[in-house]
């Protein structure tokens, strides 16, 4: 008998079989594999599930946390972990929806003790409203603007997109890069680019490479 079923969400195949071969081979039933938000809510419908798994980053479109958000309507029972690459997901998206009560964040680094992720399966079928919603990600100590111009400068956005975007005048905008540089703590040397100094740090928090590395 299985220990528990499991949905994987997750848009990239290579680890989406590479998890779901890891989960049958640690006894859990895997009822569905998907890559998009319409799929797993097919899935929530067609299926008994215990327990979701989440990745944050599903590309163009609804992220784990919408996805989370909306299954939980649809199954209020269901457990929820998310899987991220980033050190807070609110990099991902400084606007995304919160975290639904009793999910779990794990960041993929931490999947090399495949134990772990036991444990919070098991854990989340059994206690899936537990009032402590876990994170294993570390706090970003940005506001949301903040994180929306550090995004933006990460893009190769102008001061005048990202003032558009975010919604406030391209004098600030040019006045929170300023303060970003010394929130971060990067080093102040003529020699050395600003901006492209800002983008290597938010790909620091992302978890993931710059574009062409």
């Amino acid at each position: 008998m299985a220990l528990a079923s499991v949905l994987l969400v997750e848009d990239d195949v290579f680890t989406r079989s590479t998890m779901a071969a890891a989960l049958l081979g640690a006894n859990f039933e895997v009822k569905d594999q998907v890559s998009k938000a319409s799929d797993a809510i097919r899935a929530v419908m067609k299926f008994s599930i215990d327990v979701a798994i989440l990745d944050l980053d599903l590309g163009p479109g609804a992220n784990g946390i919408d996805i989370a958000t909306a299954l939980r309507e649809l199954h209020p029972g269901i457990g929820i972990i998310i899987l991220t690459s980033y050190s807070d997901p609110r990099v991902a998206n400084p606007r995304s929806l919160p975290l639904p009560k009793g999910s779990k964040f794990i960041t993929k680094s931490q999947l090399s003790d495949f134990g772990y992720l036991v444990r919070t399966i098991l854990e989340l079928k059994a206690m899936p409203l537990s009032a402590k919603t876990n994170s294993k990600t570390q706090k970003v100590n940005l506001s949301e603007n903040q994180l929306l111009v550090l995004q933006g400068v990460a893009e190769g956005l102008t001061t005048r997109e990202i003032a558009t975007r975010s919604g406030v005048s391209e004098k600030a905008v040019e006045g929170t890069i300023t303060r970003l540089h010394s929130l971060l703590d990067l080093p102040k040397k003529p020699t050395l680019n600003p901006r492209v100094q800002l983008a290597r740090a938010y790909f620091e928090l992302s978890g993931k490479k710059p574009p062409g590395v």
